[in-house]
């Protein structure tokens, strides 16, 4: 497993301290890999303990490991080949092509009479994908409630009632935190729509409306690295946006 994924998989226990030093070793991870965890401490401008901290709370044992990960992955050269490059532009067609034909009716007249919109994206891409979301929503005169992280979603559980709507964003659709989540929404009757790649998933089976895309897994180095393209959750936010604008229009 690469960093990223164990980023990917640990997302909701990180603060901004750890962002921050995970960004620095994304942009410098040659210079990374050779330096003593007090050097690494000096670049980010935090203590050693810190920096000790963000790689326990990633599942390593101490920062040695990090290090090994690191030119563990240096080492490992790149299987990405021209089928990938034209099997992922092909998903992002036919993803675009399905969502430009899809009608959105119910779900626009969902979120015309829900009392208040929140969007919970449960990994690093997809939180970006809620702030461009909710940006984007502003343009159809719709606020949304961008949430942080499960801490939040758990802060705002019991204000929550059956007029309000929930936008989940997920690739796999079979994040825990999200998944009890959604669970804890159904019983109190709020409306549920979920973003996911096109697979038999457990937030598409608990969603009221659910909308799929297409993507590829791509092997991008021997033994580590799978990657799965995440383009399409900007694309799909912003054809929701255009489409709704249509919608209001026609009413």
């Amino acid at each position: 497993m690469r960093l990223e994924e164990l980023v990917e998989a640990n997302y909701d226990k990180l603060n901004e301290n750890d962002f921050y030093i995970w960004r620095y070793i994304v942009y410098h991870k040659n210079e990374c890999k050779e330096m003593s965890i007090q050097q690494l401490a000096e670049k980010c401008n935090v203590s050693h303990t810190t920096i000790l901290r963000f790689v326990h709370k990633l599942g390593l044992d101490g920062y040695s490991e990090m290090k090994v990960y690191l030119k563990w992955e240096s080492k490992n050269k790149t299987y990405v080949k021209e089928k990938d490059i034209k099997t992922s532009c092909n998903c992002i067609e036919k993803t675009m092509d399905e969502i430009r034909c899809m009608d959105l009716t119910n779900i626009f007249e969902l979120l015309d009479d829900a009392q208040n919109i929140y969007v919970y994206g449960t990994g690093e891409v997809q939180k970006n994908v809620a702030k461009e979301l909710k940006r984007l929503m502003l343009f159809c005169n719709k606020l949304v409630y961008n949430l942080e992280g499960s801490a939040e979603s758990k802060i705002i559980l019991d204000s929550l009632t059956r007029n309000d709507v929930v936008i989940i964003l997920s690739l796999s659709g079979e994040n825990v935190s999200a998944i009890r989540f959604v669970e804890k929404l159904k019983e109190k009757g709020v409306k549920i729509i979920t973003i996911t790649r096109d697979c038999n998933n457990e937030l598409s089976n608990l969603s009221d409306y659910h909308i799929k895309f297409y993507s590829h897994e791509i092997n991008c180095a021997e033994g580590i690295s799978k990657y799965w393209t995440t383009t399409q959750f900007f694309l799909i936010s912003e054809l929701i946006m255009l489409k709704y604008l249509m919608y209001q229009s026609s009413k």
